[in-house]
């Protein structure tokens, strides 16, 4: 077994399960032999994975020191129910790990080393560290969680979250679907928030208006490397008109391969499109989520 290469679950089985009924779930698909989005029929365990993605030991690792952890935090927040200060650092070392083990990030990493020659290995491979400063950057924001109006839902992309910019600026927000109906946000802080003073405020719950969740869902499938899900009983013929046009249009960026400040984000923000243009050879326009970002922690009057 040791000699063949894992099959790397990138999304964990465990937070994918919301979006299947009793057997699978819908997936949407970039065909690269049709160049065309296909829609297929997913079981539970057969999406958001690759053969050799990564290695056993990381494989193990991401099981053993994170996803195990972590999971019952991902049930307290799909409760609603309010996370202690290690829960919070928890859940925000899981999702700066979610984003930099996609194929996608993955690719653009490796291009990224080759364009530029730095070979120096990370620390921490793919399961994150539990102790890195950049975890404050999430745990310390102000989160929201989205419930989708009850005629709507989320999907759920093979890049599970929308990071709408680097991490360390104030108006950058991160978005990940938990269910169809609900969303977690870190979201956007106003100038003077210092990402290392403990952040008291309640994780608030707030009721999406009819034909929000679809904005949301527009640049789900956008940011898509190459599939997306989508619960069987909310596809239809919107759906696919909606993700057949709009799947991977422009992949999430990989803001982590960079650290940058607000007074350098400019030339950051150039060099991450200049990867994913020699990545895709596509020349990419400027990075624009202009309709949902930044996204301010709603506050009652």
């Amino acid at each position: 077994m040791s000699n063949n290469k894992p099959l790397s679950h990138y999304v964990p089985k465990f937070s994918s399960k919301y979006w299947a009924d009793d057997s699978e779930f819908v997936s949407y698909l970039f065909c690269e032999h049709t160049s065309s989005v296909k829609k297929t029929a997913k079981g539970k365990k057969q999406w958001g994975r690759q053969r050799g993605l990564y290695s056993w030991d990381i494989e193990h690792s991401l099981d053993r020191d994170l996803e195990n952890k972590v999971a019952p935090v991902y049930e307290k927040l799909v409760d609603i129910s309010e996370l202690d200060e290690d829960e919070r650092f928890l859940w925000a070392q899981f999702l700066l790990s979610q984003l930099v083990r996609t194929p996608s990030f993955m690719r653009y990493e490796k291009v990224g080393i080759e364009l530029t020659g730095c070979r120096r290995e990370p620390l921490e491979d793919r399961v994150g560290c539990p102790d890195c400063l950049d975890l404050n950057y999430i745990a310390n924001r102000d989160w929201l969680l989205l419930v989708a109006h009850e005629d709507d839902y989320f999907v759920r992309s093979d890049n599970p979250i929308l990071q709408t910019g680097f991490i360390e600026l104030n108006d950058t927000c991160l978005y990940y679907p938990l269910t169809p109906r609900l969303c977690f946000v870190a979201c956007s802080m106003r100038e003077g928030w210092n990402a290392f003073e403990k952040n008291v405020n309640p994780t608030m719950g707030y009721e999406l208006s009819k034909g929000w969740a679809h904005m949301l869902n527009f640049y789900f499938a956008k940011s898509t490397g190459d599939s997306l899900i989508i619960s069987p009983e909310h596809d239809g013929a919107i759906a696919e008109q909606m993700f057949s046009k709009t799947l991977g249009v422009y992949p999430q960026p990989p803001f982590p391969m960079h650290i940058t400040t607000s007074q350098k984000s400019e030339s950051a923000y150039r060099s991450i499109k200049y990867i994913m243009s020699v990545a895709d050879n596509i020349e990419y326009p400027d990075w624009n989520v202009s309709e949902i970002h930044p996204m301010y922690q709603f506050r009652y009057t």
